[in-house]
């Protein structure tokens, strides 16, 4: 049974997202979080948020999304096959967070985190200081972000529709090279379940 408490160090991510937030009209809450390495890679997620008007109609991305739980997108058996210890599950929804995170059996790391935002594009991302690569993930488009100043970490931010996207990030992953290597196969496990706009 995947435990359901609430992790500090996912909320370090969100702190870049809010940035991105305080560029525009909306406001955001700051979040006290522990001092963490270098430094976190764009994201955010606000959980007060609907659909977009702008979606195909049928398809109301960003309020499916809202419905997800992050801990629940991978079964066990796809957590224990990345490499990280389903029973470490944290679920987090402090501030502009909204994530699952993951460590490996018997602790230490790399450490894992599945964020659901519904507000925010992957193109509305602050990605400023950051190094972001498109790709894609399945029919997905995609983007793989890295850090000059925290070379242990990377992101792969998957994009769902003009509202949505959804981040998987891993810290403390060795090299760049190795976190990536993580992101993206866990993107790959992840992209199958979330929603998307059609076409």
């Amino acid at each position: 049974m995947r435990r359901r408490g609430v992790g500090v160090w996912g909320t370090a991510l969100g702190l870049v997202g809010l940035l991105s937030a305080c560029a525009s009209a909306e406001q955001g809450t700051a979040v006290a979080v522990e001092p963490t390495v270098g430094s976190s890679l764009p994201g955010s997620a606000d959980p007060s948020v609907g659909g977009s008007p702008g979606e195909q109609p049928g398809v109301d991305v960003a309020a499916e999304l809202s419905e997800m739980l992050p801990c629940e997108i991978l079964s066990d058996e796809e957590v224990d096959d990345l490499g990280f210890d389903p029973e470490s599950a944290s679920f987090n929804d402090v501030g502009v967070s909204y994530s699952c995170n993951y460590r490996p059996p018997a602790g230490g790391t790399p450490l894992m985190y599945i964020g659901l935002d519904w507000k925010l594009s992957i193109d509305q991302l602050n990605l400023s200081n950051f190094i972001a690569e498109e790709m894609s993930v399945g029919p997905l488009r995609a983007l793989r972000i890295t850090d000059k100043i925290d070379p242990e970490s990377c992101q792969m931010s998957l994009a769902l529709s003009e509202q949505a996207h959804v981040s998987i990030f891993v810290k403390f992953g060795g090299t760049t090279e190795q976190a990536c290597a993580i992101a993206e196969e866990t993107a790959a496990a992840v992209e199958p379940s979330l929603p998307r706009s059609p076409g």
